[in-house]
């Protein structure tokens, strides 16, 4: 995959992230004001978007850079060696340092405490919901997620997609 088309699948899948967040606010205000359960079980979605997203996302641009910045044997090893696991904090930050040291203590720094504790609270809640620990409450606020995922979205593009290019529509 070229970087443009890296950049360019990455950008869609946001888009498309986008998309179900919008409708997701169009569609809370036609639930009655009595159905909270409603409300909740589409924010547990969102939560498992959210973390699909990331995982997506970042596999797209990681095997980008690999086939950009390796060749022969060690691209075909690393491209096959490259799995993205049901991410925890740790296991994004643990992948993140395969690519080198500078990477973890580049995203945290990035990330702001804030969304550290978001980034948590995401995954935990994607692994709780996805194994039936239905989660309610202030913890699924979508519009928390929504933006740690676009600042995560816009960090790795600029850290791995190295040459800036324009996105263009369609």
């Amino acid at each position: 995959m070229t970087e443009r088309r890296a950049r360019l699948e990455a950008h869609r899948l946001w888009q498309g992230l986008q998309g179900e967040y919008d409708r997701y606010i169009e569609a809370v205000n036609y639930i009655p004001a009595g159905k909270i359960r409603h409300q909740e079980d589409m924010r547990r979605y969102l939560c498992l978007r959210f973390s699909g997203f990331l995982e997506k996302v970042t596999e797209v641009v990681l095997l980008d850079f690999i086939e950009r910045k390796s060749g022969g044997p060690v691209k075909i090893f690393a491209l096959g060696e490259l799995r993205i696991p049901n991410l925890s904090p740790e296991k994004y930050v643990t992948l993140l340092a395969k690519f080198g040291p500078e990477y973890p203590e580049r995203f945290k720094s990035h990330l702001g405490i804030a969304h550290r504790d978001a980034l948590f609270d995401l995954l935990d809640i994607r692994n709780k919901v996805a194994h039936g620990d239905l989660q309610g409450g202030v913890k699924l606020d979508p519009a928390r997620y929504l933006g740690l995922v676009e600042k995560i979205y816009d960090w790795l593009s600029s850290e791995f997609l190295d040459d800036a290019m324009p996105v263009e529509a369609g």
